[in-house]
């Protein structure tokens, strides 16, 4: 399947770089994103009570406006993608931050490397789980589309656990299957499903997820506002 062929959300998440490599944002990436809008909040609300402030209330603000917009813009510039290198065969995460200090770590090769698909309910979200990421698509059509493109372009190899869960059934693929395209994989799938795999409601909106939470995030994620409503505490009773 050719990278024109995919759907207009399997290349939402897919991109091709100057290298003809295939690219995908990483959760690690869109964690900073969120961490990002989290940390305007303090900031605009700080530049806010800067002007409203005098004295020394006016400059502690001053400075944590400062703290948290800087914050906001180093995470907004921070990178973190998935690359898929068919030159050297390996999954590689590359990192940079707004272009600079740029580094490249190798994760996997495409040996060693296997992607899974999984189903969340009878009829979808469909889940597509690999190293450490997951992805989550709405219509199987999409899910499989993701995973046909990476196995024709790279050969990574790729297993179902939805026809018998939880046991792994390695997904094959038609030549007819690489090489349709987006309409007509819809199309197709429908009309010719004889599993639960292809029952798919088609009208449903296209929806595609990353996953970002773990224990780990929300802990982080519900730092800055109990760091900051103390801060504001202390100020308010003199302490500061």
């Amino acid at each position: 399947m050719e990278y024109n062929n995919l759907s207009k959300l399997v290349k939402k998440v897919l991109k091709t770089d100057q290298s003809g490599n295939t690219t995908m944002p990483s959760r690690r990436e869109m964690t900073s994103k969120i961490f990002a809008f989290i940390m305007l909040i303090p900031g605009i609300t700080s530049i806010v009570m800067t002007v409203t402030s005098e004295g020394g209330e006016s400059i502690f603000f001053a400075i944590s406006a400062s703290f948290f917009l800087s914050i906001s813009i180093l995470l907004f510039g921070r990178k973190s993608r998935l690359e898929f290198n068919g030159t050297e065969k390996k999954l590689n995460l590359k990192t940079a931050l707004w272009g600079y200090f740029q580094r490249s770590k190798v994760i996997t090769s495409f040996d060693t490397l296997s992607i899974e698909l999984s189903s969340i309910g009878a009829q979808g979200p469909y889940q597509i789980k690999f190293v450490d990421q997951l992805y989550e698509f709405k219509q199987y059509t999409d899910a499989k589309m993701f995973i046909s493109f990476l196995y024709k372009k790279y050969n990574i190899i790729a297993a179902e656990t939805i026809s018998d869960w939880p046991n792994k059934t390695p997904i094959r693929f038609a030549q007819s299957e690489l090489d349709i395209s987006p309409q007509i994989a819809h199309d197709s799938t429908k009309a010719n499903s004889n599993s639960h795999l292809e029952d798919v409601d088609f009208n449903r909106e296209d929806l595609v997820f990353i996953e970002i939470w773990d224990r780990k995030s929300l802990i982080k994620l519900s730092l800055p506002f109990f760091v900051f409503t103390a801060i504001a505490g202390l100020v308010k009773y003199g302490v500061l």
